[in-house]
Formats: C-alpha cells, sequence, structure tokens
C-alpha cells in the first residue's frame, strides 16, 4: 500500500496505528513470502523544504464601482462625464476604476468605423469578468513546499505528517538517515507544474482562511532556500529464504508500507549504497547458532522455519478472503467467508502452538525487546547477559530499576559485557552498572574484553543466542544493518550447557 493511493482511514484507526510500537509494526509486516525479516530501524527519510517563486493568476471579486462601470459601457456609456453622471459618482472614482480596469485590459480604447473618435468598449475579458464578476490579476507570489528526496518530486504529506518532520539537530538518536536518490539538491526543473499546482490547492483548501483564494499557476520563476528535513520512518529489512538473492527493503511511514518509496529506494540502488547486502552476509544468524551449540540445532531450526512459512501462507489466505468479502453481493456469501476465516485462524492457533512446542526455534528480530522485558519481569533464579556495549540509549534508569528489582529478590544477575565506551553518556551508565553491583552480593558483573557474544539466559526456562545487542538496542546511527534474529532454546539441558560454558568466562581471573 502507498500513501498516495491508499484507502482513506478514520482518525482513530490512523493515529492507533501510528501509535503502536516498533516491533508490533515489525510482526505485523513479518509476512512477505520468499523472504525473512531479519532487522528493523528507525530513520529519517530525506525531504526538502523549498520556497518557490511563482507567477500566478488571482481570481478576485470585481469592487463594485469598477462592476457598474462595466456594465455602463456594456450598455453603450463612453465618456468619463456620462458614466459618472449615471451613477452619481465623483470624477476622480470613475477615472481610477477605468484606470483599474484598462491595466487588467478589461477595457480598451476602440474607433468603431468609421468613426476616428476612440471610446472605451469591453474586451473579450472584460466580457467574462462581467459574466462571472470576477477579475483576473497577475500576481508573483512565494510559496513553501516540500519535496521528497527519496521519490524526487514536489509531495504532499498533510498537516499531521509535515509537522512532525525534524530537522538535523533533532534526528533522534539511533536513528539513521536514509540518502536521497540523487546527490545535488532539487532543481526548478526537478518541479512539475502540475505537481506544484496540486500542492498548492491542498495547502488553500487546509488554511484558515474563511475565505479562500482562487487562482490558477502559471509559472515557476526560481527556487530561493532549500532546507534539508526529514521524515520519521521505520526501515525493514528483508533477507532471501534461499539461493543467496539480495534484500528487499521496505519503508513503513505512520504505520503503513509505502510500496513508493520500497521502489524509488531500489531504483536509486539504496541496498548497495547503505552498505546492506555486506552488512547480511557476514551477520548470519543461523552460523552464529551453530558456532555456539553445535549443528545438531538444524532440524529443530528447520523445522521452525517450516512452520513459520505455513503461518505467513494461511495469513496470506485470510488476507485474500478478507478482500472477497469486500465485494461479494450475498449476506450468504458474506457468512460463508466469515466462517472460512474463522476455520483458518484456528490453524494458524494449532500451528503456533506447535511452534511453541519445538524446543529450539528462531525468535524473529521484534521479538527481542518484549522477551528482555519479560525475563526483567519473570526470572526467579538466574539471569545471565551478555552484551558487548553498554548504551545509555538502551540499559536507562528502568532497565536498571528492574535488575535491582530482581537482586533484591535474590536472583543472581551476571552481566558481561565487551569493551568500556568514550562516550560520557554510555561511561556513566556503566558507572552505574557498576555501583549496584558493589552494593548487591547477587550480582555479578564481569568486563569480558572484545566480546561479540549476545547471550540472554533466564532460569532454566529460556536462553537466547542472537545478533541482537541486549544493552544498546536503541542503538548507534552508523551501526550496519545485521540479520539480528535470535534462536529461542527451551531445552533445559541445553540451557545449562550454555550457562555452565559463560560461567568459565566469569570465573576467569582478570
Amino acid at each position: 500500500m502507498n500513501l498516495e493511493n491508499a484507502e482513506p482511514m478514520v482518525a482513530d484507526e490512523s493515529e492507533k496505528l501510528a501509535k503502536q510500537r516498533p516491533e508490533e509494526i515489525a510482526r505485523r509486516y513479518d509476512n512477505r513470502a520468499g523472504y525473512d525479516l531479519v532487522s528493523w530501524r528507525k530513520v529519517g527519510l530525506p525531504v526538502y523544504k523549498i520556497t518557490v517563486h511563482a507567477l500566478i493568476q488571482l481570481h478576485k471579486s470585481i469592487p463594485p464601482i469598477e462592476e457598474f462601470v462595466l456594465k455602463t459601457i456594456k450598455a453603450g456609456l463612453s465618456s468619463e462625464q456620462e458614466i459618472g453622471g449615471l451613477l452619481g459618482l465623483e470624477f476622480v472614482l470613475v477615472r481610477e476604476a477605468i484606470i483599474n480596469l484598462r491595466t487588467s485590459e478589461d477595457i480598451d480604447l476602440i474607433a468603431p468605423d468609421p468613426s476616428s473618435k476612440q471610446v472605451w468598449k469591453l474586451t473579450l475579458k472584460g466580457e467574462r469578468t462581467l459574466r462571472n464578476l470576477k477579475i483576473v490579476v497577475p500576481q508573483a507570489r512565494t510559496f513553501t513546499i516540500h519535496f521528497d528526496g527519496l521519490l524526487w518530486h514536489p509531495h504532499w504529506y498533510g498537516q499531521h505528517l509535515e509537522s512532525s518532520l525534524l530537522k538535523p539537530r533533532e534526528l533522534k538518536q539511533g536513528m539513521i538517515e536514509i540518502s536521497p536518490c540523487q546527490t545535488q539538491k532539487p532543481e526548478l526543473s526537478d518541479l512539475s507544474l502540475i505537481e506544484v499546482d496540486r500542492i498548492i490547492e491542498k495547502i488553500e483548501s487546509e488554511s484558515r482562511r474563511k475565505v479562500k483564494r482562487e487562482q490558477d499557476l502559471l509559472a515557476l520563476k526560481a527556487i530561493d532556500r532549500r532546507e534539508r528535513l526529514y521524515q520519521p520512518a521505520l526501515i525493514l529489512i528483508y533477507k532471501a529464504k534461499e539461493g543467496g538473492g539480495d534484500p528487499q527493503v521496505a519503508f513503513v511511514i505512520d504505520g503503513i508500507l509505502s510500496e513508493k518509496h520500497e521502489t524509488a529506494f531500489a531504483h536509486s540502488n539504496g541496498v548497495k549504497k547503505h552498505r546492506i547486502f555486506e552488512s547480511l552476509r557476514v551477520s548470519d544468524s543461523r552460523h552464529l547458532v551453530e558456532r555456539e551449540l553445535g549443528t545438531d540445532v538444524k532440524q529443530s531450526l528447520d523445522k521452525s522455519e517450516t512452520l513459520k512459512t505455513e503461518v505467513t501462507s494461511v495469513q496470506t489466505q485470510i488476507e485474500n478472503v478478507q478482500k472477497n468479502i469486500e465485494q461479494v453481493q450475498t449476506d450468504e456469501e458474506k457468512v460463508a467467508l466469515e466462517q472460512k476465516i474463522v476455520g483458518l485462524q484456528r490453524k494458524i492457533a494449532e500451528l503456533k502452538k506447535q511452534q511453541s512446542s519445538v524446543p529450539i526455534r528462531w525468535l524473529e528480530v521484534y521479538e527481542h525487546r518484549p522477551l528482555l522485558e519479560k525475563v526483567l519481569n519473570d526470572s526467579k533464579e538466574r539471569l545471565l547477559i551478555i552484551s558487548p556495549w553498554i548504551r545509555a540509549s538502551a540499559t536507562n534508569s528502568n532497565l536498571i530499576r528492574q535488575i535491582e528489582k530482581l537482586l533484591k529478590a535474590n536472583v543472581k544477575v551476571f552481566i558481561g559485557y565487551g569493551l568500556g565506551e568514550e562516550d560520557e553518556k554510555n561511561a556513566k551508565t556503566e558507572e552505574k552498572i557498576q555501583r549496584l553491583a558493589h552494593r548487591y552480593s547477587n550480582f555479578y558483573l564481569k568486563r569480558l574484553g572484545d566480546t561479540h557474544a549476545k547471550i540472554l539466559i533466564s532460569d532454566k526456562k529460556l536462553a537466547v543466542v542472537t545478533s541482537f545487542n541486549w544493552l544498546s538496542f536503541k542503538g548507534d546511527p552508523n551501526r550496519e544493518f545485521r540479520d539480528e534474529r535470535g534462536t529461542l532454546i527451551s531445552e533445559p539441558q541445553k540451557i545449562d550447557e550454555l550457562f555452565d560454558s559463560y560461567m568459565k568466562r566469569f570465573n576467569e581471573q582478570v
């Protein structure tokens, strides 16, 4: 679905989509045939705020005096004295009205055959003005519009989205800047008169003026300013299941998938420009779990993948049936299709039940953060987190409070991390964690050096091996796009084996 051709939504529905957590949005769009959703990030899409100098025709209501002057000339009066005498107006007012009408080319001095004396007559334009009681006046105007740097044309975002556009300094921490499709800034030749006119009409229709201007855009004369802005969005990275094909990249704006931005990104060679293919190739999630747990996990992962494919297929069937419901004519057909959806939903529930029974399964990229929040609440005996970095954006006050709550409940907490951070905020967060470790004897904090492992273990219930950075997941705008799926293990023996292997690292002397 693209933004311009999408069916209109009621305000409540649109607002609900926009307020969804990124993980919920990613889950909703994890249904692309032949591809796995392996990463999502918050991004800023390129937008230019452009000031354009233009020439317009302004349709104005004709002043009453000029209207009466046109009518008297139409009736055959010509001299200013005759017109003033009939209307009972002062000569100076009649003179001023005639000058205005001559300037706007509504009247002209013409000598009727065979007379050589010129008299005032209505021009063709004047005839139209009298019929419509409107006068058309050329005028120079300045307009401010937005230009989409990925679609590379003027774009109307609507008041809601335009108010959310960010200046460069407002890009939130962790948001990645998506490059425009062209290196140069927009020029006058990139602006379509028809597109700009359409946007100006929408701006005018949403203005607060009681009387809307009636105007025609005649020409675009120059671009005065080009200010760089960013539209908040979510980027979704899809990796081909088989064959090593190119990844696909989608964008979600205000909760809605934008096909136009996906197509523009592909045509501008965005995958290569942002080095997405290379990043995914060196961060294969299957190789990661096999390195930690051995190759005997393959059978369980293959079964998990098969079940996920079946769920996606049934979900697609449900979407197709829902579209058919909107087109059927009779109530009987509608009821039959609704019953079919109920049956398909039961099938999905059964498939998901089978998924949960698999002792080792894929953990989707959008499942990580909710799972971390869950184990911070539910762990009873032990919690182990291995993460290369501790960063303030992810290891915030709320997470530290949750850890302390576990410590007060006598849960053993083990955190292993890599190298320290030079960034002041991150260093202060590391200090907070260290102070907590000094206060509680059941808190084991260990700097493991240059570790790339990302491990989560809660009691004997679950373990996760992943590419997801547990304590820095809100990110770094310079971080590469990686395959951030993980593997969820619910087999107690394997959980203990993984836990014991990391306990050896914790017990090593510095």
